[in-house]
């Protein structure tokens, strides 16, 4: 199913009337959303509930508690933000000061005190909120992100969005930030949303917000890289569908959204509730909300533990069932069993590990032996490379070495300097022909001497293009 037919599929789609008249008005009493609405309530009743939130630093409610605010007590990172603003509006998040006390965003730009002082004057004046209205500024720790998405953002958090109806999870997107939305997650500043299988917490199909041409743009790798968006595991899953169950029974909300972000010590946290949630989470899913919305309607939720299995056993794995036919792409598991062939047609069938994290693939010498690759490793090793003390150094060997080496064996199309605990080292880079799954091509793999590790191969990223991840796959057979 392609975005287009999505779009046009009235039977799925639900249209921003429909959202407003029969769920938003008909699930969402005026008293409960109220607690949405002002997210220093928000904070009041998760935190009286036990339910993780961002540490709120101070709120002022006033301009005469602005003046004799003591501004040095703020921390060199935080963020700034209106109780009652909306579409993250107002939020400016500082990751450190200079030497000159200046605060410094994503972006690298500065703000002084009197930046700081003005914004939060025009947060209590009532700048990002619906109609005007005074508001309170809020100062909240600022969340670390996970290493999970150390290679998929751009210096800020990405944040997961969890859509809950009658305590079951009906669809969920991370927002992922990008140069375009400034380190924010924000889709109306050009942020990525990538849809998530809720059976498993893993991204499917990514489009790009308002700022990149309109949402619906579909992208297949992080900006700038050649690495997967889709195959992407979300941390702590199932904690947050948990979570996200808790907040609504404490809300009582009935259509709810919750926002989540993942520090990286402390794991999820909800940072926003929204009770008018927007509908772009459809098009990142390629999905519909009104039948999942329908489905759920009038099931005896007992326990959140029925919920979560029920969201799973309802709503998950249907976009991982389409998603080759989608992405055109191949799913595979987190370990493979491959094949590797020789210079001569030898073929070597052998267990992998697919990590993301790695840049390049890595071979380990002794297979490489066995497949023909003898020459070049000889030849490598008749260097005799001295020690390598300095990255300088390796540099410069490393030049050398290869005007010695890439004329003369056609197999050979790099060196790389390798830097690891144990200090500098250099590879040789050779072209392999893999097969993974049904899929034979060529790739770029250093070798390097893994009989001492669990798995001679590890596919990095650079040989994943045609590949999406699912780390709950079980290892295929030959």
């Amino acid at each position: 199913m392609n975005l287009v037919t999505i779009l046009h599929n009235k039977s799925k789609i639900l249209g921003m009337n429909e959202r407003n008249l029969k769920y938003v008005r008909g699930y969402n009493p005026i008293k409960f959303k109220k607690i949405a609405d002002d997210k220093l309530l928000t904070k009041k009743v998760l935190s009286e509930n036990n339910i993780p939130i961002p540490k709120l630093i101070v709120a002022i409610k006033d301009k005469n508690q602005l003046n004799t605010f003591d501004w040095s007590s703020l921390p060199d990172s935080f963020v700034i933000k209106p109780a009652r603003g909306t579409e993250g509006a107002g939020i400016e998040i500082f990751y450190n000061k200079d030497k000159l006390g200046r605060w410094i965003r994503a972006d690298k730009s500065k703000f002084t005190l009197e930046d700081i002082q003005n914004h939060a004057r025009d947060i209590l004046d009532g700048k990002f909120t619906p109609y005007s209205d005074p508001d309170s500024v809020l100062f909240e720790e600022r969340v670390k992100f996970h290493k999970a998405f150390r290679y998929y953002t751009y210096k800020g958090a990405p944040d997961v969005r969890i859509f809950i109806f009658n305590r079951i999870p009906i669809m969920s997107y991370i927002r992922l930030p990008t140069k375009q939305s400034e380190g924010k997650a924000n889709l109306a500043q050009g942020a990525i949303a990538s849809g998530i299988d809720i059976a498993n917490g893993t991204t499917t199909t990514s489009v790009y917000g308002k700022h990149r041409g309109g949402r619906g743009e579909i992208i297949t790798y992080v900006p700038g890289t050649n690495l997967p968006l889709s195959g992407l595991k979300i941390p702590y899953w199932d904690t947050m569908l948990e979570i996200a169950i808790k907040a609504q029974i404490v809300t009582n909300i009935g259509f709810l959204a919750v926002d989540f972000l993942i520090d990286r010590e402390e794991g999820p946290k909800i940072v926003e509730l929204t009770a008018r949630p927007g509908l772009s989470i459809q098009i990142a899913n390629q999905d519909g909300l009104r039948w999942r919305l329908k489905k759920a309607k009038g099931i005896k939720v007992k326990t959140i533990s029925q919920g979560i299995r029920l969201a799973k056993d309802m709503f998950g794995g249907e976009i991982e069932e389409n998603i080759e036919t989608i992405s055109g792409k191949k799913l595979i598991g987190i370990f493979e069993n491959i094949t590797l062939y020789g210079i001569n047609g030898e073929e070597i069938q052998t267990k992998a590990k697919i990590d993301t994290g790695a840049d390049s693939t890595s071979i380990d010498t002794a297979l490489a032996l066995k497949l023909g690759y003898n020459k070049i490793i000889d030849a490598f090793q008749n260097l005799k490379i001295p020690d390598i003390k300095t990255k300088e150094e390796g540099i410069q060997l490393m030049q050398k070495y290869k005007q010695e080496l890439i004329p003369k064996y056609e197999k050979i199309v790099d060196i790389d300097l390798i830097t690891s605990s144990h200090g500098f080292s250099l590879r040789p880079k050779v072209i392999f022909k893999i097969k993974l799954g049904d899929l034979i091509f060529d790739t770029r793999a250093n070798l390097y001497a893994r009989e001492h590790l669990k798995y001679p191969v590890i596919i990095g990223r650079k040989s994943l293009t045609n590949f999406l991840i699912e780390p709950s796959r079980k290892l295929n057979k030959f």
